[in-house]
């Protein structure tokens, strides 16, 4: 079914209810006229019927209410007519002045279903032998009950149909809640309109009066107490983040702990954290929180891409009600094709993005701007936090990298190859060690100049990163010597690493000024293996080195497997 004809049902819906309803209501007044000698009293039930809504007391998928005991002391003291025009007018005047109500076809479903609930209950009253007169018996608990239970049934029956096109995706876990909570309305309230009938019988309106207006104190109290949990979970949340910040400069502990901290405040389906790549001048999902992780981890965006991009650009909050109805995601992979409410907070310091944190949920319109507010004052915090943990990845990244050709440094060479040694030594793994060097490099050097040379190495050290796997070691070892180590590699398989290195070496363009042709250079590579050819990290890099210095002394610009080096050569090389 397609959205319009859903909205048309909907709206079809609602107004058949409204028709029906305010049908009923003119019945009524002219089959059973009010009493208008009584207006006083029913102008006291139509306040507290106001007062009941205004201080209504918001749960998770629910609310707490004492409209429902101004209904049944409307029924009791008095009868359906006035039971229904109570509620009627209680629901127009709380709905439409006090709550500011901007959706009059609500206000009025609300008058009309509560017509229908209270004609339903009273019908079922009388006929299960209820008393007109003299309601609060013994005899008459029964017929009571079958009011209450009616005036629930169809009350939940009609608000939750009416309330489904925003609940259609919603689990049942949060339907049974948002029931529970009527259930608890209304055993809460049942037992309250009963005493304050008994009451008004004794004592009249201000006795009804005075025992309602304590409990609405009472529910105030318990919102504020409700509204300070909330916000004291909110300042938990930004402290838990702010503490972190000294503390953890680790950028995944870091951006673990913004989304566990996002998700006690404003709770989601799906967490995701980008990171503003400079270079790339994309942004990546470095953190994600989802059962879709892996299909988000490949999806970057760039400053133009989406309505992550644009609000890493424009540096506002984005909020989507309902991805299926907004034109802006169309067409657009990402979060979107998952879920259907969004909320997307840039994160930046100092007028320098730093990257894009955005939260989803199944169904739609699960966030307002109070998330908003809530997510960009946590985004604050986290983005300090980020700012403080990507400098200190960069300074870590910076200690452990040639500055010339932005590959590993020797330093970083010889602690993995301590690591990978220390595997084999626990678990038997083997792996291999590859040397290589250019071939003359001081020739190069003193032709084209050192520029063109330190131009020569970084090429060399790009061609062989491109050349090998994204777990494996590519170090500068010195002067114009690398080194790469292969992990759960075996002599076989590294010669195919090496032959591989050494034709995209070979066959690559160097260029060297600019007025002259691009050259090329060739290098030199020896190949040793753990355990195959020594067990120790030093006795490794020595044979590797040899068998490098064996590709020298025979020609150059061929790989020497330490295995396969002649034992004769070992004697004359040393």
């Amino acid at each position: 079914m397609t959205g319009a004809r859903k909205s048309f049902f909907h709206g079809l819906y609602a107004w058949l209810i409204i028709f029906m309803g305010y049908g009923m209501l003119i019945a009524i007044l002219q089959v059973e006229p009010l009493d208008l000698d009584l207006w006083r009293e029913y102008a006291v039930l139509v306040v507290l019927g106001v007062l009941a809504e205004w201080f209504v007391v918001s749960v998770p998928q629910g609310s707490l209410s004492l409209g429902f005991a101004v209904v049944l002391v409307s029924f009791i003291r008095f009868d359906t007519t006035t039971t229904v025009l109570v509620s009627v007018l209680s629901a127009f005047i709380a709905n439409s002045i006090v709550s500011k109500d901007r959706f009059f076809r609500s206000t009025l479903f609300n008058g009309a279903q509560y017509t229908i609930s209270a004609v339903a209950a009273s019908t079922l009253y009388f006929y299960a032998g209820g008393h007109a007169v003299d309601k609060i018996t013994a005899p008459n608990i029964i017929p009571l009950a079958f009011f209450v239970l009616t005036y629930f049934f169809i009350n939940h029956f009609l608000v939750s149909l009416f309330l489904l096109p925003s609940f259609r995706n919603q689990r049942l876990t949060v339907w049974r809640s948002a029931l529970k909570w009527d259930c608890l309305t209304y055993l809460f309230a049942a037992p309250i309109g009963v005493l304050m009938a008994l009451i008004y019988e004794k004592t009249g309106t201000l006795g009804a009066v005075l025992i309602f207006i304590p409990l609405l104190t009472l529910k105030y109290l318990l919102r504020l107490y409700i509204n300070l949990e909330t916000a004291n979970k909110e300042l938990s949340a930004l402290y838990e983040v702010a503490k972190n910040l000294g503390s953890n400069l680790e950028l995944s502990k870091t951006l673990g702990l913004i989304l566990s901290e996002t998700k006690r405040v404003v709770n989601y389906h799906t967490g995701v954290i980008y990171l503003w790549e400079e270079e790339e001048q994309l942004l990546v999902p470095a953190a994600i929180k989802s059962p879709f992780a892996e299909k988000l981890r490949s999806i970057a965006y760039s400053l133009e891409e989406g309505l992550i991009g644009q609000v890493a650009k424009t540096g506002q909050p984005g909020i989507v009600y309902d991805s299926k109805k907004d034109n802006r995601l169309r067409s657009v992979p990402g979060i979107n094709q998952f879920l259907r409410s969004l909320l997307i907070i840039p994160l930046a310091m100092d007028n320098k993005l730093i990257g894009v944190i955005a939260i989803g949920k199944k169904e739609p319109n699960a966030f307002g701007q109070k998330q908003v507010q809530i997510l960009s004052s946590l985004g604050g915090q986290a983005a300090v936090a980020m700012a403080n943990a990507v400098l200190y990845k960069k300074i870590e990244k910076l200690a452990i990298t040639d500055g010339l050709t932005k590959v590993y440094n020797h330093r970083y060479f010889y602690k993995r190859m301590e690591e990978e040694n220390e595997r084999y030594r626990r678990y038997g793994t083997v792996f291999s060690f590859i040397m290589l060097d250019l071939d003359y490099f001081k020739q190069f050097n003193d032709k084209y100049g050192h520029r063109a040379g330190d131009h020569a190495l970084y090429t060399v050290a790009q061609v062989i990163k491109k050349s090998t796997r994204m777990l494996d070691v590519v170090s500068r070892y010195g002067g114009e010597e690398f080194a790469v180590i292969l992990p759960e590699t075996d002599a076989a398989n590294a010669r195919v690493v090496a032959e591989r290195i050494l034709n995209a070496i070979r066959d690559n363009y160097f260029s060297v000024s600019d007025d002259h042709p691009p050259v090329h250079v060739t290098v030199s590579i020896g190949v040793a293996t753990c355990p195959q050819d020594a067990e120790t990290t030093n006795d490794l890099i020595e044979l590797a080195d040899k068998a490098l210095y064996y590709s020298k002394e025979t020609g150059k610009n061929k790989i020497s497997v330490w295995s396969e080096v002649p034992i004769g050569a070992l004697v004359d090389n040393g």
